[in-house]
């Protein structure tokens, strides 16, 4: 298999607003698309306030973070925020659940959803250890607006500033 290249980036503190669900970590597929269904019916709240010079901006973030411990891993319950990266001080409209993302370090790598699994063994027996960094927390699913059916670039955090 190929993969895409990996990166090094910096990505600052950033803001997003989305809809919010958890379940058993090994039930994610059945539990987290779902979620995507129902932030994707009501974006447009969020449309008119969420602007870029005028023009409306769609950054796509599926965050994840343990039930038990912020911004962990998925272990045995996972929670998982599909929702849109937002200026700071957007209002959080009802119904709506606000994350605040730390700057952190990351690699990031474009992959397709029907690879996920095979990319992240790569990235977790390969990578990882040839480039001796260790996850930090856990990874985070980034969608650009632009991007094919099923494209992803996956946020794996190596370091806190």
């Amino acid at each position: 298999m190929e993969f895409d290249e990996v990166k090094r980036v910096h990505y600052p503190a950033f803001t997003v607003i989305g809809k919010l669900g958890e379940g058993l970590a090994e039930d994610g597929p059945s539990w987290v698309p779902p979620l995507w269904q129902l932030a994707n019916e009501h974006f447009e709240e969020l449309a008119s306030v969420v602007k870029e010079d005028g023009v409306p901006t769609f950054h796509l973030w599926g965050l994840m973070s343990d039930q038990s411990s912020w911004l962990a891993p998925w272990q045995e319950v996972g929670q998982y925020l599909a929702g849109l990266e937002v200026p700071g001080d957007t209002p959080t409209p009802e119904g709506w659940i606000r994350w605040e993302m730390p700057s952190m370090e990351y690699l990031t790598v474009k992959t397709d959803v029907d690879k996920l699994g095979e990319t992240m063994e790569w990235i977790f027996t390969k990578v990882l250890p040839e480039n001796e960094l260790e996850l930090v927390a856990a990874v985070q699913e980034y969608y650009e607006a632009d991007f094919g059916p099923g494209e992803v670039v996956l946020y794996f955090p190596i370091a806190k500033e």
